[in-house]
């Protein structure tokens, strides 16, 4: 059981999921949109992509669901939980509604795509 909760983290932390995350923090980072640094970014996202990817799991498995609909359920939790972080710190230099309801948009479509499609495909393939 250990070993598929460490394949879980180590699947949810790797490059292919991790770097559609790194390329967007990247561009606003480039942009002077980011209160925080990049390098910390690098540090802790793969961290919390794996994290949630071993919670994906836990909540299969408990619950005796799909691992499918587990990881939907993750690619709405998960952004929302970040969303509600990156407005409560002020994790971005956003002026306007519309600035911030394009970014909360594009992350739960990052997070429905690196759940849905990459972390499946690489959990079913390897």
């Amino acid at each position: 059981m250990a070993n598929q909760y460490l394949r879980a983290f180590v699947i949810g932390s790797s490059f292919f999921v991790f770097i559609p995350y790194f390329l967007a923090v990247k561009y606003l980072s480039d942009h002077k949109f980011t209160n925080y640094s990049y390098e910390n970014y690098t540090l802790y996202a793969p961290i919390g992509l794996g994290l949630y990817n071993v919670l994906s799991l836990y909540i299969a498995n408990k619950m005796n669901i799909t691992r499918r609909y587990s990881l939907f359920l993750i690619s709405i939790i998960a952004p929302t939980l970040v969303a509600i972080g990156v407005y409560t710190r002020k994790a971005y230099n956003y002026t306007s509604v519309d600035q911030w309801f394009n970014h909360i948009w594009k992350l739960y479509l990052i997070y429905f795509i690196v759940l849905n499609f990459i972390i499946y495909s690489l959990d079913k393939n390897i």
